[in-house]
């Protein structure tokens, strides 16, 4: 295959059978969905725990946060925070946005992530996307919640792509996102700004996106790239995209830059004014 790019695309898999999901990591609960209601399943004895119905709508996503809080998201705009099957909180994105209304947008995506060098620390991520299509899109947004209370801190928008899936890197770093043109984005979790795209990566929907895991087998694969995340769709192929590290300087060079610049400027200074000095 050879060594992968910034912005490659590599076609791992490819045939009539339709592509739905990718995992790399499994919890020890895993949530099946019906129509309405998700059935929470403990793992790997694969007994069911509970069964409830969760939305007046179709059930768009679900995600469990390690305490076993479950999440769920949908059609009927509403963000759900349960435990076990009893309902807990509903989250309102648009709280610090006053002039979106309540239902020009849906919620359609949420995960968990972990915060780097802060174990005690969570964060919890949902996409928001228009109810409505219109000629001239409007954004989605990304919101950025705190995992524990499910406040939210930061919300910015993410396109005019309508979003279809969410993953968020082990680490907590990254967070992917795919489109229903077919688009794959890699964004930067603390400040939810992108920093990878490839427009059209499939030739529709983006059914679902995996990081590689954060362990020894997971990090060789990745080889010397910061991140690398395949993504699946309803064309049948599974496609690798990958970051790679992001060149930094250390410290003590960055220091000695900024002293040889202030000594410049302070010659120019006696140079062209020779009175002031």
């Amino acid at each position: 295959m050879g060594k992968p790019r910034l912005g490659d695309e590599y076609v791992l898999l490819e045939g009539s059978t339709l592509q739905v999901t990718c995992c790399f990591v499994l919890m020890p609960l895993c949530c099946p969905l019906t129509l309405f209601s998700p059935t929470l399943i403990q793992f790997p004895a694969m007994k069911k725990l509970y069964d409830f119905k969760a939305h007046g709508g179709e059930v768009e996503d679900i995600a469990v946060s390690p305490t076993n809080k479950v999440v769920t998201v949908g059609q009927d705009f509403r963000c759900c925070v349960w435990e076990k099957d009893q309902l807990l909180s509903e989250l309102h994105w648009n709280e610090n946005f006053p002039n979106i209304p309540d239902k020009m947008y849906r919620y359609r995506a949420c995960r968990f992530g972990k915060v780097v060098d802060q174990e005690k620390e969570l964060r919890f991520y949902t996409v928001q996307i228009p109810y409505k299509r219109e000629r001239k899109p409007p954004p989605c947004y990304i919101t950025k919640w705190d995992g524990l209370n499910f406040l939210p801190l930061l919300t910015e928008p993410c396109g005019n792509e309508v979003i279809s899936c969410l993953a968020v890197s082990d680490c907590g770093t990254f967070l992917g996102l795919g489109s229903v043109t077919g688009s794959v984005a890699i964004y930067i979790s603390f400040s939810l700004q992108r920093l990878y795209y490839v427009q059209e990566a499939h030739g529709i929907v983006v059914t679902d996106l995996a990081f590689f895991p954060d362990t020894k087998q997971g990090r060789a694969l990745r080889g010397d790239n910061e991140a690398a995340m395949l993504s699946i769709a309803v064309d049948s192929r599974c496609k690798l995209h990958v970051v790679h590290n992001r060149q930094t300087f250390p410290v003590w060079l960055v220091l000695l830059l900024c002293a040889g610049l202030l000594v410049a400027v302070i010659l120019l200074l006696q140079y062209t004014f020779p009175d002031f000095f």
